[in-house]
């Protein structure tokens, strides 16, 4: 005997269960003389709607709704028991049956859409029996049940023609002064969706109520759906002359999106496009307030309104001077993060700049000027406004050393060099007063890049340097930003195409250069086209310390910069005779006496010795990460008596295969004979060990500094002079290294390939524009052949 079902309360009737032809029914269907005796006296009817519900069969039969599998299993559960449905099942079933829907293949449900298994739902009998029973019981319902069924019918993609809709839309009028704010939500939304592009009589009356309680609106669905509504209404008046009708409308967006950026934490993209589009509409009406809260929010500030920023361009000259200086920088700020080069907007925040510049804070100065060298632009009115910011950080330098070291930065990084300023940033008292501060280590490295930039690009500056003792690498790995976006860089798909290409001992990745600049990929090519492996290029020998400033003085460029670039060069060997002391010592002991040549002169260090003078700070990078600063050990030169650190392998393996094999048939197609001068060749050193480069000796000449030819060798110094070596560095720029929308490089990275150039590096830029044209490794790899056979020496 089975056991009946106990769900219906003291008489226990049986419970029809849906028949499921699938096979997916919940439970197996109980025999009608299957159970235990009838109770006594007459069976009691359960009406669903006048008769109150036990507690135990509203929640089995709401749980048996959402645990259903099917559509069919979801209307055979409300349809054949009434008696066991209420008024709160119907919009759960109308709800699951939504679910359903959508995990189901075919064309989404429109209005008057009839195909696919979502239009059959509908042309159901037991879809029917389930509308007619909503729409027969709908003026009993609660506020509660018209609201979610008018709710879940427009979810559920019903036309709003439909006479459920219709029923639920007529209650739903005549009881919308009894809705509370998230009924009349809910409602607002429902109606919106099932009329999307005609006006709705119940649009009006919910609108009325939302605009006067707006501040207490927290559903994100319907503020988006608010400002679709004033987008429609925005979108009629267009054709019509300016008026107050659209001047009223501007503000209520306005209100609206200010609320919105406050309420909502996330947008998908359509909602983020929707509020870029209605902020560019309305935000000219915007004043100070305005502005302010929009810029301040952190929603806003994460995502990128491209819209927005170009018709703020148009408007903002007219407000600049209503504006406050928190406010501008906030705009700034903003412009800065999205690189969004738009010149009327920085020509903007450049006259705010000059109109106001005296009465503004170091600090604020800093936040205005740093767009300019983010987007790399000079603003229209930099004849005067860079004199003026001169003016204006030698009377407040000491106030802020951060802020004015940043505002030099941005200056360098748009090749003006105020001179006054740096006499005063690079005196004793300026450093002394910062060497005390909690920040001293970033304005270290700054002041770092600058002593470098004045080295490199301001040579006829004669004022006061940077101690030695106080110089550091700017940066000692990869940018931060590199490092958040390298699942997004290009830059792992050309690290394996040069590993296939020119093997694993050819290039380096992620060297740190002075003056602190990071290089994605380091390569050694011979003027005849050769890449080099890292382990055979000529060994050389430290300059000698200098041991008076005459001898300083005296010491040529050329072995001063190359010294400086063996200490950070992966590819300098030590040699024997040198002391195991520490490096610093040696470099105080070879340059601290240059500081002042002669007792109350100016106090700088000659620039042919600028780089000998640079320390490495403790890397933070962990010793297993590919970004670290400090150069492998196995990848110097090894000392003549051991062998090489790296593993060597045979000419015909992944690692070590010639290049010149590579390029044979493009060569022969080509026409390049023989070994012509432009072409580009692989390495052999294994089947012709005499003519290329062996092993250097300990009085092997330094190899050739990469700003200046070295003095030419003899012809039996060697078989191949250290000056035919040229460094290359190839420099993949991602999307992130450009303004946006542009192909002009931000202006920290266009510096840092001034600065590769003046120091002799020869650059290949790989432009993510070209590179995401690139599919698969052999056409990445054919990609690179190009751009190395484009190289002149």
């Amino acid at each position: 005997m089975f056991p009946a079902c106990c769900c219906a309360g003291k008489a226990r009737p049986r419970l029809l269960l849906p028949l499921d032809p699938y096979g997916h029914g919940l439970l197996p269907t109980v025999h009608p003389d299957g159970g235990r005796g009838r109770a006594h006296g007459k069976r009691k009817s359960w009406n669903f709607i006048h008769e109150k519900m036990s507690y135990d069969t509203f929640f089995t039969m709401k749980r048996l709704i959402e645990r259903s599998r099917s559509v069919g299993e979801v209307l055979r559960w409300v349809t054949q028991n009434p008696g066991k449905v209420s008024a709160s099942h119907y919009p759960i079933a109308l709800h699951k049956l939504g679910q359903l829907l959508q995990q189901q293949p075919g064309p989404p449900l429109g209005a008057g859409d009839s195909r696919g298994p979502a239009g059959q739902v509908l042309e159901q009998p037991e879809f029917h029996v389930l509308c007619q029973a909503i729409v027969s019981g709908c003026a009993k319902f609660d506020n509660f049940s018209i609201v979610n069924c008018l709710y879940a019918a427009a979810a559920l993609g019903l036309p709003g023609e439909s006479p459920l809709v219709r029923v639920l839309e007529d209650e739903s009028r005549s009881r919308l002064g009894r809705f509370n704010q998230k009924d009349v939500s809910m409602v607002f939304s429902s109606v919106m969706r099932l009329h999307p592009s005609s006006p709705h009589p119940l649009v009006e009356s919910c609108l009325s109520s939302l605009e006067r309680h707006l501040e207490k609106e927290r559903h994100p669905q319907t503020l988006f759906l608010l400002l679709s509504y004033y987008r429609l209404r925005a979108q009629a008046l267009q054709g019509h002359a300016a008026s107050d009708q659209q001047l009223i409308n501007n503000r209520k967006i306005l209100r609206l999106v200010r609320h919105t950026l406050g309420q909502v934490s996330a947008m998908r993209e359509h909602e983020l496009a929707l509020l870029d589009e209605m902020l560019a509409l309305c935000a000219q009406e915007a004043n100070n307030k305005a502005l302010e809260a929009i810029f301040s929010s952190q929603l806003f500030y994460e995502n990128r309104q491209e819209r927005f920023i170009r018709s703020m361009a148009e408007w903002l000259p007219r407000k600049a001077e209503n504006l406050t200086p928190y406010t501008m920088a906030l705009i700034a700020k903003y412009v800065a993060r999205h690189r969004l080069r738009e010149p009327r907007l920085l020509d903007t925040i450049a006259n705010f700049l000059l109109k106001r510049g005296e009465q503004l804070d170091s600090k604020v100065i800093q936040k205005l000027v740093f767009p300019f060298s983010r987007m790399n632009y000079r603003p229209s009115n930099h004849g005067e406004l860079f004199p003026k910011l001169e003016a204006i950080l030698e009377q407040k330098a000491g106030s802020s050393p951060l802020a004015t070291v940043n505002i030099l930065m941005s200056m360098f990084q748009l090749s003006h060099f105020p001179q006054t300023v740096l006499h005063q940033v690079f005196s004793p008292g300026f450093i002394s007063n910062v060497m005390s501060s909690p920040y001293a280590l970033i304005v270290r490295r700054y002041l770092s890049l600058l002593d470098a930039a004045v080295e490199l690009e301001f040579r006829e500056y004669s004022g006061p340097r940077l101690d030695p003792r106080y110089r550091v690498l700017m940066f000692e790995h990869a940018l931060t930003a590199d490092e958040a976006n390298r699942k997004y860089s290009y830059k792992g798909l050309v690290a394996e195409a040069l590993r296939q290409l020119v093997g694993e001992e050819c290039y380096r990745q992620d060297e740190v250069l002075p003056p602190g600049y990071c290089t994605d990929f380091l390569l050694w090519i011979n003027r005849s086209g050769t890449v080099l492996p890292l382990s055979r290029v000529p060994a050389a020998s430290r300059a000698p310390p200098a041991t008076s400033p005459v001898t300083m003085s005296l010491q040529s460029s050329v072995l001063a910069l190359t010294s400086d670039l063996q200490d950070f060069a992966p590819f300098a060997a030590e040699t024997p005779s040198s002391p195991p002391g520490p490096r610093e010592s040696g470099r105080a002991r070879r340059f601290v006496p240059a500081l002042c040549p002669a007792p109350g002169g100016p106090c700088f260090q000659p620039p042919s010795d600028y780089f000998c003078g640079l320390s490495k700070e403790p890397s933070l990078a962990s010793p297993g990460s590919s970004t670290l600063s400090s150069p492998s050990e196995c990848l110097s030169a090894p000392p003549p008596s051991t062998p090489d650190c790296s593993p060597r392998t045979s000419t015909a393996s992944l690692f070590q295969f010639p290049i010149g094999k590579i390029l044979e048939e493009e060569e022969e197609a080509a026409g390049c004979p023989g070994q012509e001068r432009g072409c580009f060749q692989g390495e052999q050193a294994q089947e012709q060990p005499e003519e290329r480069s062996p092993p250097g000796s300990e009085d092997a000449g330094p190899p050739a500094s990469p700003c200046r030819p070295s003095p030419k060798r003899g012809p039996g110094e060697g078989p191949q002079g250290a000056e035919d070596i040229q460094r290359v560095v190839l420099s993949v720029n991602d999307k992130w290294h450009y303004c946006q929308n542009s192909d002009i490089l931000v202006g920290s990275r266009a510096m840092r390939d001034r600065h590769l150039r003046l120091l002799g590096y020869c650059l290949v830029q790989l432009p993510y524009t070209e590179l995401e044209k690139v599919s698969g490794i052999e056409e990445a790899k054919h990609y690179l052949r190009q751009k190395l056979r484009e190289l002149r020496f």
